[in-house]
């Protein structure tokens, strides 16, 4: 019961105004953590963030196993026929070299031909660079389902006008120029084609069942959007990670903060002034309390929380000029390739991803992306070599794994 002074009765005790509405708060943000601990674990720009629980496999284990399946049976496929003259719409270029330890590529190889029909099989044309300098180095060069799934497969030869400085890239760990050169080697060998679109896509990556509709669909859409200026790739795959509350966004973060802030208080006090009969037992002391307390407390949650789950990207297309990673799956439209490849630099130390970037940032290319991501990342080995195994491991697609349940 409450009484004349404002202060609520329960048996022996009592709570002022003020107390009953600490109180409240407290319980309400306790109860708030806890849900948000349950529900951001998988969110890596998550305060709650659990890397315990949000790595394991979800869809990506059902993925594993269909494309076990689908190469168990890889003797009895083979490349569809094409007429003289016919070009496929996206010729996909995979790059594998030897790594320590297992072999991705061919569950990569897999995953991505699972489930086409036979229309969207031949719209595609899978090349496949087996790109140690001695092919039969590589683990799967004498596996039954490298002659019988890849339209076409590729490999370094004494003959060629640069094998000598392959040699040298890979004998001297000179991995960032020789990833590079296999890269632009690739990208050539697929625009050669005439195929419409080029997909660059890693050894070490798992498809969506269903992603080629997906993807076609996405880039019809980026074509629309992007009529009149040039753009460099759609991303099939992004980390998140980077997109997160990043530290150059720290003066918008500040400023939308004191507005909520301010405004809130301001419906506070004005609400007071105006209806002072009706608020007459709440204190002033009340308002400052949840204006210095209660405000920044909730605003405080709301970056805890994580930007993926507050904010979360809504399925579809977007532009991503910035943060996105890494190069595990980019399509490249056939119109831009010729000039991209005139100013990559094989002297470089950078990455792949890194050139892209420079490159498309100079030119002022837009980049897009696909949310869902339509690949995930499954390698736990870097084919760079030792040292990049743990950030190898932490390059991961949460929602991927949510195609188990899509909402």
């Amino acid at each position: 019961m409450v009484n004349p002074s404002g202060r609520l009765r329960l048996g022996r005790f009592s709570l002022s105004a003020t107390g009953l509405i600490i109180c409240a708060f407290s319980v309400l943000y306790l109860l708030s953590l806890r849900y948000y601990h349950g529900l951001s674990y998988r969110d890596p720009t998550s305060y709650f963030f659990d890397a315990h629980r949000a790595y394991e496999r979800q869809y990506s284990a059902i993925r594993v196993k269909e494309a076990e399946t689908f190469l168990s049976k890889a003797d009895g496929i083979t490349p569809p026929a094409r007429a003289h003259g016919e070009t496929p719409t996206i010729c996909i270029a995979i790059v594998t070299v030897r790594r320590r330890g297992d072999q991705y590529v061919g569950l990569t190889v897999a995953s991505l031909l699972d489930g086409l029909s036979q229309s969207e099989r031949k719209s595609i044309y899978l090349d496949l660079l087996v790109g140690n300098s001695n092919p039969s180095d590589h683990p799967i060069y004498s596996e039954k389902w490298v002659k019988t799934l890849p339209d076409r497969i590729r490999t370094y030869s004494k003959d060629d006008i640069d094998f000598e400085q392959i040699q040298a890239w890979e004998e001297g760990g000179w991995y960032r120029n020789k990833t590079i050169y296999d890269y632009t080697y690739m990208l050539q060998d697929c625009y050669d084609t005439g195929a419409e679109y080029v997909a660059m896509i890693e050894d070490d990556t798992l498809a969506v069942k269903g992603w080629l509709p997906s993807a076609l669909e996405a880039l019809r859409t980026v074509e629309k959007r992007t009529a009149g200026r040039d753009w460099i790739y759609l991303r099939l795959f992004y980390v998140d990670d980077l997109l997160g509350w990043n530290s150059e966004e720290w003066p918008r973060y500040l400023g939308w903060s004191f507005v909520i802030w301010a405004m809130l208080t301001g419906i506070m006090v004005a609400a007071k002034r105006n209806f002072k009969t009706e608020l007459k037992s709440v204190p002033y002391s009340i308002i400052w309390i949840i204006s210095c307390g209660f405000i920044p407390a909730a605003i405080a949650l709301h970056f805890m929380a994580g930007r993926q789950t507050m904010w979360p990207m809504s399925p579809g297309v977007h532009e991503m000029n910035k943060y996105g990673c890494c190069s595990q799956g980019l399509v490249f439209p056939r119109s831009i390739i010729p000039q991209f490849l005139d100013q990559t630099d094989l002297t470089t130390d950078w990455l792949v991803d890194m050139m892209i970037e420079k490159i498309a940032n100079y030119q002022e290319w837009s980049r897009w992306a696909v949310v869902p991501s339509l690949l995930q990342h499954i390698g736990a080995t870097s084919s760079k070599g030792y040292g990049f195994d743990t950030s190898a491991k932490s390059l991961w697609n949460f929602r991927f794994e949510e195609y188990l349940n899509p909402q």
